[in-house]
């Protein structure tokens, strides 16, 4: 029954059958839709049958038409939201003024609709697709929407109820029949190919479905409710079914549908979360939309199905229940992304729909509130994450029980978690969710638990044998995954921590960190003494989140540090990684990992990368501030020690030099990292507005930088580079530089640091803490340096004596509530490591001086470091007095001056306090030399490192003359030596009430002398301490003595003191021993001191029993005061007298800040005062008075040599000008009057740049021009002049007018005379009447470079070698120059000039033309073969190969032919340079590209020679009788005495008259065939040529006017006034040509009607024929200044052109105005009328092509240009951007415009090819002569294609900040940069691409 009413329906047609429809649905009770929907719809059938999509549209348009149907349904759509939806490769924009969320984004209509003119907006190319956001108020800010969308928009009235009851009752079926589709197609291969197979069957129904959903608000609600109501769901698909066909495929397709969802993937989460309905094992789908959902999910989120998923979100309803749904299946995302095929399009397919879902607040906290989204997210993460573990390398494997990410895995590398991070990020950028989630413990849990997964991923393991056979690509996996996975999250939840009440939830994320932190050491095994060296690496989110929140808590929400610290044992292990992270980014830079290959060092770069470093680098090292601030200084530093492995450098060990450099550089690295770790305040302190100067100076330091470069390189949190103040510091610290004008680089804007950046902001250890490369460091120091001495040299103050020390900034004092890291400068330790780096450097200066192979000293880099760091150490010394209130202690006499001799005492144990001026005074006398241990008690991974020496160094003795034993030792023994003078005495006790031990001062006893011969006390040696043993601290003591006035530091009252050695304690570090090292710590630690104090006057020695020393007998302040000394290049240089410099700034030289430190150590302590005077009176004494007299005795000698060589100089002078005067007589002596008798010209001679002799070329051994040949049409794209610029379309219209303009180039109008005259004329008479090569001549250029042609043989032979050069085509004869590396491909040769002639008499012109008659006719002998002559035939070869193959074809292979092809090619090179001179001799400011006329004169030489060959072999060609009709004989008998040529051509039937020939092609003829060695010719024979060709040209215009109407017009405006009786010679002319040419039609015009207004006088038309006249003019004078040398006259003005031309070609004396007539010869007028009388002759047979001829024969032409272009970039795009291909019909997808015509091209495409060569090659060819000029739309590039080869050249489009945006990138608005569009018509014109550009590369026929 059912089939039938459908039949019945069917019957009545589709629009009938609808109206039907639509009737019945109106009722209230459709009975006729079903049966009909049944029928079409039926699952048997096809989906994309296009019947039954047909009939679907007109059925739902109820009885109108689908379009009418459309157009009613969107009248009454509302407006509110545009939710446009587009796929990848779509420009969208995005505007940050307008955006409330990140993600936020608008489509190209909305945004030209809306006012963003003055927004922070960009354009992009969508990568992932998207949807408008126009009109969503939760999204961006109602002030954005466009005028279409939102409340702007006028409200539509309501829609009558029957319009839409067609659609809603026909929806369900529709979208069910498309489940039914995809229920089918699931019994297929569950792989990625065969879902896509089955979506694109469906492609054209959900096109349907989509065009119904894009008729507005109505029609999607009708979709909406259907896919959103659950009845409607059960009443579709649930049982039972009716027993009917429909029935049985419903239960088919059901049990499809169950085995679909039994067999989707599931998750299995931990128990507990198991009850989660999103994370329930099965899926329960209760509406159309949840099925639709999961077959979305199922076939992998097809793009054509998430578009029309997201098209509907407008509707609110609807967008909740499609989150909802989304949710309830987004633990699957992870299953479907392992399985994918191809994971990175399957990513943004997701991120493009659930991107639109979370970015509303409200919506995305409902779902974590109802759904647990948060729980569904981050379980999802850890579920993907934990299926590819692995066993954590990093410590021991066999107690190492924590397990990390594999980064090798697919996952990784392919980064499948992105949409998983990206989601979780984007919900928790809103404020509520993420509070949600901090208040969470069980979230919080579950995401420490992931952050774990990540902690100490990819371990790198140290190569020490081989280089790595494989380098891993893994590590950039590892830093991407910590990035988006740990830190994006990090920032996105800190980013709404702003305020104290949020302490609590900071505090719960610290302890949380610090308790996975510890559970982690455990996993790790992590509680031992050493750190792993040969394993590390650079991933411990841990530690970071740790870091991060504790930073957010003490900065933002009132936390103390100290108070949510782990105690000191705990806090020492978690610095322990990041501390060994720092040591291998340094080890890296030091190439101690160099075996590793550059993976290592990519992954140090990526560690400080711009977008990794406020999340890794800086975290790292605010931790270790934090533990520097709370740990004991002399811990921490020895702990840096020792992770660093710099503990025998800094204890003087003797090392190899392999080991010496490696240590070199690692203790460069230790001091830059603990002056980093003191001074910066980058998260300890700064607020936001100073950071972002200090982060714009660092970058502005290193070098200018564009304004993108500047905002790419800013440190980036959450993904988003745009910092708020960016712009606001950018203005205050920088000065915008423009690119110059006219250069060729293409230079971009840059921004230049202003001074305020030298001065105040510049800190090189930022510098280096941000430098990917090195060489940015060294660039910052340059810049610097240059700005210090450009400041000086303005002061004109001194510049200093040595080279500048970088400015390192005072470290300021940190938040109180974050403790104080410079308290590491208060360091014992730190100070015996600061002593060991000043001690070296002092001395390897020293041994530098005196030894050739000495060890290099430190750089002043490093003593830099050092001396930095104990400037740290005073002003802390000095804030501390102030703190506690302490008076500076003053000196009471010489005896305090010295401070304490420490002996016998390891380097790094030798301060026991911190205290910096007590310290900076004692005398370290010696130290004991390393212990001779077993290899069992070294350090492994040190001594796998540095292997030891085989043998021992000789150490020598200090300054003072003190020699140490070279006896050898036991391991444990130490050796000391002692001064012979001490004076042993009894005594009382004697205490240090200022002690560095807080005034516990150990007993002092005086003991007696042991030898009264050798007053030294000695003592037994101390062994070392081993940590699992106890040491009899009763058997060692410990003698203290001070020696007697006649040593050199003398105390007045000696004392002998003893020191027990009992009382000193081991500190406790929280763990047993040295946590880093294997080894047993040393016997004597230095207990820390909290509050250094400056001790007493006491001096005390330290001495053990030793017999084998290390001499030192240095101090702190020895040394810098001997440092300042060398640097200074003098003894004593240093005087506290000398006041300190005025200036706080850090700016100077090396003694610069010595002596500033020596200065702030002098006024800290008085005692350091005194003991600098002191150590300079014993070190140089006197030396300041022997100074000052040799400064004396040096300024006078100094005075007597300038005196000696000013008289020198004046007697240079006198005797200089007595020679001049002598030569000046002489020369007057010579007779002025005497004759000069010329002799037959020199050959010049010529330098070969290949074997560099100099030479004449000779016909046998030829010298040739270097030039470059090369196919140009750059004559063919001139213009008329008043035609108006030819711009390129932006519309249809302007489309039309281009092609239009087109038609009117040069090369087609030469084109259209050619045909004229081949339709009417001989083919060789036409052919010798023209020139050739508009499109696809031949330009040549040269270097101006010469070389032999046998040289050039062999240098060809050489390219063609096998190491050939790759850019060069050898075979097709290209090469180098050898001295200018120009490229080039051919040679012109040089032919030597021909014997003198002897001078022609000035003659009348008609004397001259007989001349120059029988120059052409008489015979030439054959030329003598020769190399010269063949060189000669092979340069035309090349250049015949060079021209196109459309200009062979054209004109064919005759004779005639040959030899117009053979002149026009030194026509073109005229006309090229008459072009590159702006088309005209005016003078105008220089071109940027000179033209050059070297190749002018060569070119003709062998043009002429192969015309002369020519001539011969055709019978002259016809020239003599060209040259007799232009120049008549005065009678017959002169005729006949010019004799006839022997070989006379044939008279050709139809000739070409010559008032059609071209005056220029004549010229050319004349002057390859008149010489007997072309050019050389006689000038008054080229001025007779030029004058009779004046003449011809004179009359061809005049008749041009004439056929016009311009002239006759004239003529009845003079007719009847006074001046017709002397109207002068135009008129005559013109009276002359209309009466001879009168009844042939020739010249009556035709535009009557278009005559304008008023008639043009005689005057106007005068000009107008000096105008046609100077083209041949300008040629001729260029020809004359090239081939007889001078200058072109200087013509100021246009209007002086024609006069001074006239003049300089000696056509007209010395007249003020001459007119045009008054350079005719005479005769001219006979002459000129049996021109017109032949012209009238050859009219009777071709009168049209005549006229048209005789109308257009001469043409005033512009100079060429490429097409104008819009100024805006975004019009341009607008345009061309998804403009289909006129060939093929496709939309390109590299869309590419020629700039020279126009045309759209597919670049780089398949569809276009014609005969293998891609579109725009060919098109190149065709329209440019093989240059082809391109602008790609999507990139904003220049393509040049040159031949074969192609280049980027640069964009032609800039922004605001004169900076490229290449493919589009930035989306910035872009502006035309007329300087570059100017430099590369210049480029063209001038044909210098392959000169300018270098990156050139082969096509092989595919652009």
């Amino acid at each position: 029954m059912s089939n039938s009413t459908a039949q019945v329906l069917m019957k009545k047609g589709k629009r009938g059958a609808a109206a039907y429809i639509h009737a019945d649905c109106a009722s209230g009770s459709p009975q006729h839709l079903g049966p009909l929907l049944e029928v079409l719809l039926n699952p048997s059938k096809a989906i994309d049958e296009w019947e039954t999509i047909d009939w679907c549209r007109w059925l739902l348009a109820g009885g109108r038409t689908p379009d009418e149907f459309a157009a009613v349904v969107r009248s009454y759509d509302k407006h509110d939201k545009c939710g446009l939806v587009w796929i990848p490769r779509v420009v969208a924009y995005r505007c940050r003024t307008c955006g409330i969320s990140p993600c936020m984004s608008i489509c190209r209509e909305c945004f030209h609709r809306g006012d963003h003119s003055t927004h922070d907006f960009n354009m992009f190319l969508s990568q992932a697709g998207g949807a408008c956001d126009c009109g969503d108020n939760s999204v961006m800010k109602e002030d954005g929407f466009c005028s279409n969308h939102g409340n702007k928009c006028p409200r539509p009235g309501t829609a009558p109820a029957e319009l839409m009851c067609v659609a809603e009752a026909m929806m369900p079926r529709l979208i069910l029949r498309l489940l039914q589709h995809f229920r089918e197609s699931s019994t297929g291969a569950a792989n990625s190919d065969y879902y896509r197979l089955a979506v694109q069957e469906c492609e054209g129904y959900v096109q349907m479905l989509m065009e119904f959903n894009n008729m507005g608000d109505l029609m999607r609600s009708a979709m909406t409710k259907a896919l959103i109501n659950p009845q409607m769901y059960r009443d579709l698909v649930s049982p039972p079914y009716p027993d009917t066909e429909y029935g049985t495929y419903m239960a088919e397709s059901n049990k499809m549908y169950e085995k679909a969802i039994d067999s989707f993937p599931a998750p299995d989460p931990p128990d507990e979360y198991r009850h989660l309905p999103a994370l329930a094992p099965r899926l329960q789908h209760n509406t159309l939309l949840d099925e639709f959902i999961f077959w979305t999910f199922k076939y992998e989120f097809p793009q054509n199905v998430v578009c029309f998923l997201l098209n509907m979100l407008p509707d609110q309803d609807y967008k909740e229940h499609l989150t909802r749904t989304f949710v309830m299946h987004y633990a699957r995302i992870p299953l479907v992304l392992e399985n994918s095929a191809d994971p990175e399009t399957l990513s943004n397919r997701v991120v493009h729909m659930s991107v639109q879902l979370f970015s509303n607040e409200a919506l995305a906290l409902r779902c974590v509130q109802q759904l647990h989204l948060l729980h569904v997210m981050v379980l999802s993460l850890r579920l993907m994450m934990g299926k590819i573990l692995v066993q954590n390398t990093l410590h021991d494997p066999e107690k190492n029980f924590h397990y990390v990410i594999d980064c090798t895995k697919r996952v990784m590398k392919e980064h499948c978690y992105w949409p998983l991070v990206s989601d979780f990020n984007n919900v928790l950028s809103h404020r509520s969710v993420a509070l949600l989630f901090l208040q969470d413990d069980a979230l919080v849990d579950m995401w420490f638990e992931f952050l774990s997964m990540l902690q100490g991923m990819n371990v790198n393991i140290r190569e020490t044998g081989g280089h790595i056979e494989f380098e891993p690509s893994s590590y950039y996996s590892a830093f991407s995954c910590e990035l988006e996975a740990a830190a994006y999250p990090m920032w996105s939840v800190l980013a709404h921590l702003t305020e104290p009440a949020h302490a609590p939830l900071a505090r719960r994320i610290v302890s949380a960190a610090l308790g996975y932190l510890q559970d982690w050491l455990d996993a790790v095994h992590f509680a031992a003494r050493r750190t792993e060296m040969m394993h590390a690496s650079f991933h411990f989110p841990l530690h970071r989140y740790l870091a991060a929140f504790l930073c957010a808590g003490v900065r933002a929400m009132g936390l103390r540090a100290a108070d949510v610290l782990p105690p000191p044992a705990l806090l020492a292990l978690l610095a322990a990684h990041p501390l060994r992270v720092q040591s291998l980014f340094y080890e890296i830079l030091a190439g101690v990992w160099v075996r590793n290959g550059l993976q290592i060092k990519g992954q140090a770069m990526t560690y400080i990368q711009a977008n990794f470093c406020n999340s890794m680098v800086d975290m790292d090292i605010y931790w270790l501030q934090i533990c520097a601030a709370h740990l004991p200084a002399d811990q921490f530093v020895d702990m840096c020690i020792d992770v660093f492995g710099v503990r025998e450098w800094l204890s003087m060990t003797p090392m190899s030099q392999v080991q010496a450099a490696e240590q070199d550089a690692m203790v460069e690295g230790l001091l830059t990292f603990l002056a980093i770790l003191v001074s910066s305040r980058t998260n300890l302190g700064n607020d936001e507005l100073t950071q972002s100067r200090l982060e714009v100076a660092t970058l502005l330091a290193a070098g200018d930088k564009t304004h993108s470069q500047l905002l790419e390189l800013m440190p980036e949190r959450s993904g988003n580079a745009h910092t708020r103040n960016f712009e606001t510091v950018l203005k205050e610290l920088s000065v915008y530089r423009a690119p110059p004008k006219g250069s060729e680089s293409l230079e971009q804007g840059l921004f230049v640091p202003t001074p305020a950046v030298w001065e105040r902001h510049y800190d090189p250890l930022h510098v280096l803490r941000r430098a990917v490369h090195r060489r940015d460091f060294h660039a910052s120091m340059d810049r610097f340096a240059a700005y210090v001495r450009d400041k000086q040299k303005a002061d004109g103050s001194g510049a200093g004596a040595g080279p500048l020390w970088p400015p390192l900034r005072a470290a300021a004092a940190p938040p109180p509530a974050a403790g104080d890291p410079r308290q590491l400068c208060a360091s014992g330790v730190l100070h015996g490591a600061l002593l060991a780096v000043l001690h070296r450097g002092v001395r390897r200066r020293y041994a530098e001086g005196a030894e050739a192979e000495a060890e290099p000293a430190p750089p002043d880099h490093v003593l830099a470091l050092a001396v930095y760091l104990l400037a740290v150490a005073a002003d802390l010394a000095a804030e501390r007095a102030l703190t506690h209130n302490r008076d500076v202690c003053v000196a009471e006499g010489g005896s305090g001056s010295a401070g304490a001799r420490v002996a016998g005492v390891p380097l790094l144990r030798a301060f026991a306090g911190g205290a910096v001026c007590d310290n900076a005074r004692t005398l370290l006398l010696s130290v004991p030399p390393p212990p001779r241990a077993p290899a069992a008690h070294t350090h492994l991974h040190r001594s796998e490192r540095r292997p030891h020496s085989d043998s021992e160094p000789e150490w020598e003795a200090g300054d003072d003359g003190a020699a140490a034993s070279k006896a050898s030792l036991p391991a444990a023994s130490t050796a000391l030596a002692v001064p012979s003078d001490l004076q042993m005495v009894r005594g009382s006790s004697v205490s240090d009430d200022q002690s560095d031990t807080g005034g516990e001062t150990p007993e002092i006893r005086a003991l007696e002398s042991g030898s009264s011969d050798s007053q030294a006390l000695v003592l037994q040696g101390l062994p070392r301490i081993r940590a699992d043993e106890d040491v009899d601290m009763e058997a060692q003591h410990m003698t203290l003595a001070l020696p007697d006035a006649a040593s050199a530091l003398a105390a007045d009252s000696p004392v002998s003191l003893h020191y027990d050695i009992r009382d000193m304690e081991v500190p406790d570090w929280g763990f047993e021993g040295n946590l880093f090292e294997e080894s047993p710590a040393p016997a004597l630690p230095a207990p820390p001191s909290d509050d250094p104090q400056p001790s007493s006057n006491t001096q005390i020695q330290l001495h053990t029993q030793t017999d084998e020393q290390i001499i030192v007998n240095e101090s702190i302040i020895s040394l810098l005061l001997k440092l300042h000394s060398q640097l200074s290049g003098r003894l004593d240089s240093f005087s506290l007298e000398e006041p300190p410099p005025p200036s706080q700034e850090p700016i100077g030289d090396g003694p610069y800040f010595i002596g500033s430190l020596l200065h702030k150590l002098a006024a800290l302590d008085a005692r350091c005062a005194a003991s600098v005077q002191q150590l300079r009176r014993t070190m140089w004494p006197l030396q300041r008075e022997r100074q000052a007299e040799q400064r004396a005795r040096e300024r006078r000698e100094k005075e007597e040599r300038s005196r000696r060589a000013r008289d020198r100089q004046q007697q240079l002078m006198r005797e200089f000008a007595r020679r001049q005067q002598q030569f000046l007589s002489a020369m007057a002596g010579l007779g002025a009057a005497e004759d000069m008798e010329w002799e037959d010209e020199v050959q010049r001679d010529y330098d070969c740049v290949i074997c560099n002799t100099t030479a004449p070329s000779t016909p046998q051994d030829p010298i040739g021009l270097v030039v470059l040949l090369q196919s140009t049409s750059v004559l063919g794209h001139r213009r008329r002049k008043g035609s108006g610029q030819a711009r390129l379309a932006l519309s249809e219209v302007e489309r039309e007018r281009l092609s239009m303009q087109h038609r009117g180039t040069a090369a087609a109008h030469f084109y259209r005379l050619h045909d004229d005259l081949s339709l009417y004329f001989d083919q060789e008479s036409w052919v010798l009447s023209l020139s050739v090569g508009w499109e696809g001549g031949v330009a040549a250029q040269s270097c101006g470079h010469h070389l032999h042609l046998r040289c050039l043989r062999a240098y060809m032979r050489s390219l063609a070698a096998s190491q050939r050069p790759h850019n060069l085509h050898v075979e097709r004869g290209e090469f180098l120059c050898p001295l200018c590396r120009q490229l080039a491909n051919s040679v012109l040769p040089l032919a030597p000039p021909p014997p003198r002639a002897p001078p022609v008499p000035p003659s009348d012109h008609r004397v001259l033309a007989t001349h120059i008659l029988d120059m052409l006719e008489r015979e030439r002998p054959a030329p003598t073969p020769s190399c010269l002559s063949e060189a000669m035939g092979k340069a035309m070869e090349e250049m015949t190969a060079t021209a196109t193959n459309k200009l062979k074809m054209r004109y064919g292979s005759s004779p005639a032919a040959i030899f117009t092809f053979v002149a026009s090619l030194v026509r073109t090179n005229v006309e090229c340079e008459l072009v590159q001179r702006g088309g005209s001799l005016v003078q105008r400011p220089t071109p940027r590209y000179k033209p050059r006329g070297d190749c002018i004169v060569p070119l003709i030489a062998v043009a002429g020679t192969h015309a002369l060959a020519l001539s011969a072999a055709a019978g002259r060609l016809g020239v003599g009788s060209t040259w007799r009709a232009l120049a008549p004989p005065e009678s017959p008998a002169a005729a006949g005495a010019c004799g006839a040529p022997a070989c006379s051509p044939a008279p050709p039937a139809r000739p070409v008259p010559l008032l059609l020939r071209d005056p220029t092609a004549l010229l050319m003829h004349f002057l390859l065939l008149a010489p007997q060695a072309p050019p050389h010719m006689d000038i008054q024979y080229f001025t007779c040529i030029v004058r009779a060709l004046y003449a011809l040209t004179y009359y061809q215009v005049v008749n041009q006017l004439c056929a016009t109407g311009a002239l006759p017009a004239a003529l009845r405006a003079l007719r009847g006034t006074e001046a017709e009786g002397d109207a002068g010679g135009l008129a005559q002319a013109a009276r002359m040509l209309l009466n001879t040419l009168a009844g042939h039609h020739l010249l009556e015009d035709d535009a009557d009607s278009a005559t304008p207004d008023r008639e043009p006088d005689l005057h106007t038309v005068e000009l107008e024929v000096q105008e046609l006249l100077l083209h041949f003019l300008r040629i001729s004078a260029l020809l004359r200044k090239h081939i007889y040398g001078g200058e072109l006259p200087r013509i100021q003005t246009e209007r002086d052109e024609f006069p001074t031309l006239l003049r300089y070609l000696e056509l007209v004396g010395d007249e003020p105005a001459p007119t045009a007539d008054s350079a005719l010869p005479p005769g001219a007028a006979a002459t000129a009328q049996a021109w017109a009388r032949q012209l009238a002759a050859a009219t009777t047979s071709g009168q049209l092509s005549v006229q048209r001829a005789v109308r257009t024969l001469h043409v005033s032409w512009a100079a060429p240009s490429l097409l104008a272009l819009p100024r805006d970039y975004d019009r341009l795009f607008s345009y061309y951007h998804g403009r289909a291909c006129l060939q093929c019909g496709a939309v390109p997808k590299e869309a590419s415009v020629c700039l020279l015509c126009g045309t759209l091209v597919c670049l780089k495409q398949a569809c276009c090819r014609r005969h293998q060569q891609a579109e725009a090659v060919s098109h190149a060819a065709d329209c440019g002569g093989g240059t082809g000029v391109f602008l790609v739309v999507t990139s904003t590039y220049i393509i040049v294609i040159r031949g074969r080869r192609a280049c980027l050249w640069g964009s032609l489009y800039l922004d605001d900040y004169d900076e490229e945006d290449r493919d589009l990138k930035r989306g910035k608005p872009l502006y035309l940069s007329r300087d570059r569009l100017e430099l590369l018509q210049a480029q063209w014109l001038a044909h210098r691409f392959d000169h300018t550009k270098r990156t050139w590369v082969w096509h092989r026929d595919s652009l």
